[in-house]
């Protein structure tokens, strides 16, 4: 039986992203933004865990990303798409600083909301 590294690969990501998913959903209703009781929130948390999986199966197929480490994939996501602009990218500032930062803001923008 031969299996395709890159679901492997999303398959054991997607338990990560079901706790966080299923943490969030009990967090959101805890604080009263939404009303689920009992198993629909691990119906929920499965639910968004399972449109993760497919948009990044989907997504490191069509792009034929074979590396699975999160920050490469969003560096790849934010990677100016014309050739000539991709020769403008300073070296010295490395190739990760764009998705670290972009998931700081994210981080930043969550928390701020949150509170």
């Amino acid at each position: 039986m031969n299996r395709d590294p890159i679901v492997e690969q999303e398959l054991w990501r997607s338990v990560a992203v079901y706790f966080v998913s299923f943490l969030i959903v009990g967090a959101l209703n805890a604080m009263g933004y939404i009303s689920v009781e009992g198993i629909a929130t691990f119906i929920l948390a499965f639910i968004i865990t399972s449109i993760h999986f497919a948009l990044m199966v989907r997504y490191r197929r069509k792009e034929q990303l074979t590396d699975p480490s999160i920050s490469s994939i969003i560096d790849h996501v934010f990677q100016p798409k014309k050739p000539e602009r991709r020769n403008s990218i300073h070296i010295e500032s490395g190739y990760n600083f764009r998705s670290i930062l972009t998931l700081l803001i994210v981080a930043y923008l969550i928390y701020h909301y949150a509170v």
